[in-house]
């Protein structure tokens, strides 16, 4: 006798089948959403992945059965609103737990439907990471920037893997936009924080990109075994002054760009701080630096205070500027590299 083989391995996620959206006949304001699926399932971090935008003040009631989730939503509606739910990743199989990655739904308290879109990115204002699984808000532009935090937001958004952040059908309100780290909307001074700096419309801003900072910053400081010192008479060329060094012949850098604010000139190893130097003008040079591969990082020193300045929320301050360098350069010994760089002012 020979066992029986099973079949091929379930790597299919659950397909959608239909959605049913009914308002209750028993319960006045509730509105109930049955999403039925091909096979049964069950939920994958949904605190985590599920949000409904605009959000509700009431938390939305959710029950598996077999092959069906129910959403219960129970609470009168904003009037001609487009709702959108984001059920990205909250849905797998019960058996070998494929995940459904894209799942939304949209429904309307009108005939008719918000269709206006703003997408963006958010990003560290020092690192320039992509920050993932943030809440991007939108507020009314009504509300005072001193209450935002106290006020429902109007819509809600979360970033992905990317640091991408979408807000579909949207009307043709302004808003201000802000972003917190955070796992809920409310803003403490422990964590990073992001802000555009003017009211945005739907109808003119389709792309935001916005540089998220942390109030008490700690950046990482240069390797002890490197001084940097400024030439007493230019004050234009940086001497990097090795020691605890093997004795090997030094590389020059020079930086010519457009650009005459002052700045800082990094330069990094695997995002870890090697060197860097302050410029009050062009042209930006470095010599004596030590042979080999280098990210190379700039910084807006707008206070003059030759180091990274972190923003402020209160006082409408944004972090310092930071542009990284879009390729690795390299230092060879007795040689001089001179590198174009195009840095908006």
């Amino acid at each position: 006798m020979v066992a029986p083989i099973g079949g091929d391995k379930d790597m299919d996620a659950p397909k959608l089948i239909e959605i049913i959206d009914t308002e209750s006949m028993k319960h006045v304001n509730t509105r109930i959403l049955e999403f039925e699926f091909d096979e049964s399932i069950q939920l994958n971090n949904w605190e985590e992945y599920f949000y409904i935008s605009p959000p509700t003040k009431k938390r939305i009631q959710k029950k598996i059965s077999g092959q069906k989730l129910s959403l219960t939503i129970q609470e009168t509606l904003a009037e001609n609103t487009t709702y959108y739910l984001a059920l990205n990743s909250c849905i797998k199989d019960n058996n070998e737990g494929n995940l459904l990655d894209t799942l939304k739904y949209i429904f309307s308290t009108s005939n008719d439907f918000d269709t206006l879109t703003i997408s963006g990115k958010l990003q560290d204002a020092y690192t320039l990471n992509t920050i993932e699984n943030a809440w991007v808000m939108l507020f009314n532009e009504s509300i005072n920037d001193s209450l935002i935090f106290n006020t429902v937001p109007s819509y809600i958004a979360k970033t992905d893997k990317y640091g991408v952040f979408h807000f579909p059908n949207l009307n043709e309100t302004n808003y201000t936009i802000v972003a917190l780290t955070d796992f809920d909307f409310i803003y403490n001074e422990e964590e990073k924080i992001a802000f555009f700096d003017t009211i945005i419309n739907a109808e003119i801003d389709s792309f935001i990109l916005l540089f998220a900072f942390d109030p008490v910053v700690v950046v990482d400081s240069a390797n002890t075994d490197t001084i940097i010192k400024t030439d007493s008479i230019a004050a234009e060329t940086l001497i990097c002054d090795t020691i605890k060094r093997e004795e090997i012949p030094a590389g020059k850098l020079k930086i010519i760009s457009s650009n005459k604010t002052s700045c800082i000139i990094q330069l990094l190893q695997n995002d870890k701080l090697i060197e860097e130097a302050f410029f009050a003008k062009p042209p930006y040079i470095i010599e004596n630096i030590s042979p080999d591969k280098y990210q190379l990082k700039y910084i807006y020193d707008n206070n003059q205070d030759s180091s990274w300045t972190t923003g402020n929320w209160k006082n409408k301050i944004q972090a310092e500027k930071v542009i990284n360098y879009p390729s690795e350069i390299t230092i060879r010994s007795n040689w001089d590299v001179e590198l174009e760089w195009l840095i908006e002012e």
